[in-house]
């Protein structure tokens, strides 16, 4: 089923507006930021083709934000949760992990090494690198808020 070429948000009530400026300028990432920023221009009635140019993004993407932000509201905004293996490091190890990187940050592998032998599990160093990279911009988060 086609789309239709032009679509627009409703009218936002003044606090809608308020939050989605909010979010747009310091959401606590770049997808909710700009899910926050279309759902605003479209209700300034931006056309669903000028969001695609703005955001370089295909026009079912933009259509599914704006049905999203209409079915869900704010929490439509956020990433739905998206299949994965369960982590291998349980809270504590992971804890662990990123203070053998602090102790040896320029020796990854050495952490690696000894993290393997107190808890007997293996990870990759890219699993590390991801871990140490959540828990940078979860710290940054914090001191943000």
């Amino acid at each position: 089923m086609a789309r239709p070429e032009s679509r627009f948000i409703k009218k936002l009530t003044k606090a809608q507006v308020l939050r989605l400026e909010q979010i747009r300028d310091n959401g606590e990432n770049n997808r909710i930021r700009h899910r926050a920023h279309a759902i605003l221009l479209s209700c300034q009635e931006t056309s669903v083709n000028e969001l695609v140019r703005i955001f370089q993004s295909n026009r079912n993407t933009i259509c599914g934000w704006l049905d999203r932000w209409e079915s869900e509201g704010f929490q439509g905004l956020a990433d739905k949760p998206r299949p994965g293996a369960p982590s291998k490091l349980n809270e504590q190890e992971q804890v662990r992990a990123l203070e053998l990187l602090e102790l040896t940050p320029q020796r990854s592998n050495t952490a690696l090494l000894e993290l393997q032998k107190e808890t007997g599990k293996q990870i990759s160093l890219d699993t590390l690198k991801r871990l140490a990279k959540k828990n940078t911009h979860a710290k940054i988060t914090q001191k943000q808020t």
